[in-house]
């Protein structure tokens, strides 16, 4: 059996991804198939936000559609111009050819960046990934990159690479997708964002690129075997989807209720606490949200632990402390766990 499965899908509509990731954590967690590495690329102009941003917009403005992924971290490009990686894997470990024992969450991406990394050194652009979530050429963005795990443990490590278009094209959607500027995002230009085409200074087809970046991975993580979707897979991608959608999974608001918020600038961005209080003063509700990267169960269960603590510092830090204090959590973009717990603390 190969290490990895490679499929390539030059056109999967944003839903019919969210399916497909879906039924891949499952069916990968439960060894019903090997590790997949999908390789995409979606019809018309997306703006891609990370699962713990808030919006309540529309779908689609100005022919600018927004799509929620299964990962956090920051607003990416998607669509159009961009060809999107999704790796999906067992354990945030497997397939790693070293002693994993005492690798980090925050070091995770640092190993599955680098199948990218040979790809584009491969097609002649001398990337780097200098920590975080981007992969630089020149100092200059040219692909980020995030990760989730699910209940299970299986891993989705994600990657936006800027084929012919990039993150400064990025800043010009935004403003018209979200004129309140609801959703943060560094401006870009020239000098700090660049994409494949540009760097090769010549078109490249998203075949060359797939091509490319496909055998980049074989190279760092083993034998592959490149197939098709299957008609399982498929129709998993298409009822997921919709199931999602139907789900109102784009929307992410506050309740009315929560009413005290903190805001701190953060690694990626900024990050963001929203709390609703009892008349007691302990706390009825609590939200994250922005820029970072986290896996979404630990999310969920720190939200939920939080309700009934009062709002001070040694309540926060042990809960926060309970929830990432180890390496099984994780929650990246906010430095020492400290700042996250005076981010909450700090609501007023």
């Amino acid at each position: 059996m190969p290490d990895l499965d490679v499929i390539i899908a030059r056109a999967l509509a944003p839903d019919d991804l969210l399916g497909l990731e879906f039924h891949f954590l499952d069916a990968v967690a439960a060894r019903e198939t090997p590790p997949v590495l999908l390789i995409h690329a979606s019809p018309g102009r997306s703006v891609s936000i990370g699962r713990y941003h808030l919006y309540c917009g529309p779908p689609e403005r100005d022919g600018i559609n927004v799509t929620r992924r299964l990962t956090g971290g920051r607003v990416v490009g998607a669509g159009q111009g961009w060809l999107g990686l999704a790796l999906i894997l067992p354990t945030r470990t497997a397939l790693l050819k070293e002693d994993v024992t005492r690798l980090k969450p925050e070091q995770i991406m640092n190993r599955y960046v680098r199948g990218i990394l040979t790809a584009m050194r491969a097609l002649g652009v001398e990337c780097f990934y200098p920590g975080r979530d981007a992969i630089t050429f020149e100092q200059r963005e040219i692909a980020m990159c995030t990760f989730e795990t699910d209940a299970a443990g299986a891993m989705l490590f994600e990657a936006s690479i800027a084929h012919n278009r990039g993150m400064e094209e990025l800043v010009h959607d935004l403003e018209r997708i979200d004129p309140d500027g609801a959703l943060s995002c560094r401006m870009y230009d020239a000098a700090s964002a660049t994409k494949v085409v540009r760097e090769l200074a010549r078109d490249i087809s998203f075949d060359e690129l797939a091509d490319a970046i496909a055998s980049g991975y074989r190279s760092s993580l083993g034998e592959t075997r490149r197939r098709e979707l299957s008609a399982l897979e498929t129709a998993q991608a298409q009822h997921r989807g919709r199931a999602l959608a139907n789900s109102n999974w784009l929307r992410r608001p506050v309740a009315a209720s929560m009413t005290l918020r903190n805001r701190i600038a953060s690694q990626l961005g900024a990050i963001e606490a929203a709390i609703a209080l009892n008349a007691d003063r302990t706390i009825e509700a609590a939200r994250l949200s922005g820029d970072f990267i986290a896996n979404s169960p630990a999310i969920a269960e720190l939200e939920s632990e939080l309700r009934g603590r009062t709002l001070d510092l040694p309540s926060i830090s042990h809960a926060v402390t309970k929830m990432f204090g180890h390496d099984g959590n994780f929650f990246l973009g906010a430095g020492e766990l400290s700042n996250l717990v005076r981010l909450i603390a700090g609501v007023n």
